[in-house]
């Protein structure tokens, strides 16, 4: 029994700039991928991303934060043990609790303006909080000259949880070289006002 052939798929001509022609074939013969088949690759992943709802660069851009927190030493942690855990020491211990949070927002800080290169870190941030697992329906950045509102929701934080993740990204901000002016929360509502820090 005979295999049939696959049906030869039509190809067209597209104009492409030419320094992304050559880095593209430069990527190709690293990865050892014929060129037309590296690119065919290419420009299908970008339909798939479409079918979701998404541009490649978005997707790209989540995975490169990804990688960023993933480097950071950030790890999974069931939501559910997680709250029992602060539910059973924070009434005691809640100060102390906090200020772990807030230093550990200040290192990430620190963290991200030396991996972020090309972005803004706080607008690299802002993102990472999106694509964070605290259920954030709307994170939003507002920006004006120095001053900057940084607002998070979610219908999931517990209050403890709410005010853990206010220091957290509290000390994140600090560390990008702001000052804060002024915070307001609710259970699962933060909003933190800031200032560009005067340089001295």
């Amino acid at each position: 029994m005979e295999l049939s052939a696959q049906p030869r798929r039509e190809t067209k001509l597209i104009k492409v700039y030419g320094d992304l022609v050559t880095r593209l074939n430069e990527i190709s013969n690293r990865v050892g991928i014929p060129f037309m088949e590296y690119v065919n690759s290419a420009l299908e992943q970008a339909v798939r991303a479409g079918r979701l709802g998404k541009t490649l660069k978005e997707i790209v851009d989540s995975y490169e934060r990804m990688l960023i927190q993933r480097e950071a030493g950030l790890v999974l942690v069931p939501l559910e043990a997680f709250n029992r855990i602060i539910e059973k020491f924070y009434p005691g211990e809640g100060q102390f609790i906090e200020s772990i949070w807030r230093e550990s927002g200040t290192w990430y800080g620190k963290y991200l303006l030396v991996k972020v290169k090309n972005s803004d870190p706080l607008d690299v941030f802002r993102d990472m909080l999106k694509d964070s697992g605290w259920g954030f329906r709307e994170v939003s950045l507002e920006r004006r000259g120095g001053e900057g509102l940084l607002k998070c929701f979610s219908l999931t934080l517990s209050l403890e949880n709410t005010k853990l993740l206010m220091n957290f990204i509290e000390g994140v901000i600090e560390a990008l070289g702001y000052e804060i002016v002024g915070r307001s929360y609710l259970r699962g509502a933060i909003e933190i006002e800031f200032k560009s820090r005067e340089k001295r």
